[in-house]
């Protein structure tokens, strides 16, 4: 196989690694991100019940300052029946108490309510809690993964970068500046296998003529129809490289 070719395919794969790499690292800021929201979560469950604790606590506290009002009221009342002179006085004031009685008893039962509300929002806090705690560990867990992957493929991009330098001497310039300008118009893959007659990249059956032409291996041959570099693979060889 040319020199040239063989050299070209090595660039292709240290140039695809390299994409793939980037890509990955560029998926980052979002996958943090992704990672900030499911914490974010979880801490909005536990405020939410936090928010309705509150709200409970308060309207206990204000059903217990009308309880305190009618105590008052009912102190009153029972200090007035000494100076009561009449039977109506007396019953209007009788009456009075059992309308006040009747209030507290209903700001009882619904302070009662409130309370019973209260056990289970601190039932529900608890869970919240925990569930926060979990989420939060497995989060700062992955969190830790993703920078050590990142890590990982930033040293992996230098290593490729540097193959990638040494290896560009050993391509002539012409070459390698027509394997730059098919990568611009193919997203990244200018060298493709040609693999029983037909391009890899575009999935195109090659004419016979380019097909021999390609399985000599002496030249620099492109598909007519996307312009890649062509090289061959044996029939052998498919299974192996997954073509």
């Amino acid at each position: 196989m040319l020199e040239a070719l063989t050299s070209l395919i090595a660039l292709q794969a240290l140039d695809t690694a390299a994409d793939v790499a980037r890509k990955r690292v560029a998926e980052m800021p979002a996958l943090e991100k992704s990672i900030d929201r499911t914490i974010a979560a979880a801490q909005a469950a536990v405020d939410a019940v936090k928010a309705r604790q509150a709200e409970n606590a308060s309207a206990v506290r204000a059903l217990e300052k009308e309880t305190a009002i009618i105590d008052g009221r009912m102190a009153k009342f029972e200090d007035h029946k000494a100076a009561v002179k009449t039977n109506q006085e007396f019953h209007a004031l009788n009456h009075e108490i059992e309308v006040a009685q009747a209030s507290k008893a209903a700001l009882d039962d619904q302070i009662l309510a409130l309370m019973e509300a209260a056990e289970v929002l601190a039932a529900e806090k608890t869970a919240a809690d925990a569930a926060l705690k979990d989420t939060t560990a497995a989060a700062e867990k992955d969190r830790a993964a993703l920078r050590a992957e990142q890590t990982a493929l930033e040293a992996e991009l230098t290593r490729l970068a540097g193959e990638r330098a040494a290896a560009i001497p050993a391509i002539p310039k012409p070459v390698l500046a027509k394997y730059d300008q098919i990568a611009k118009n193919r997203k990244g893959i200018s060298v493709s296998a040609m693999v029983n007659g037909i391009c890899t990249g575009c999935h195109v059956r090659l004419r016979p003529n380019v097909e021999q032409q390609v399985r000599k291996g002496d030249a620099i041959t492109q598909c007519d129809s996307c312009q890649r570099i062509l090289y061959y693979v044996a029939p052998e060889k498919n299974e192996a490289l997954g073509q």
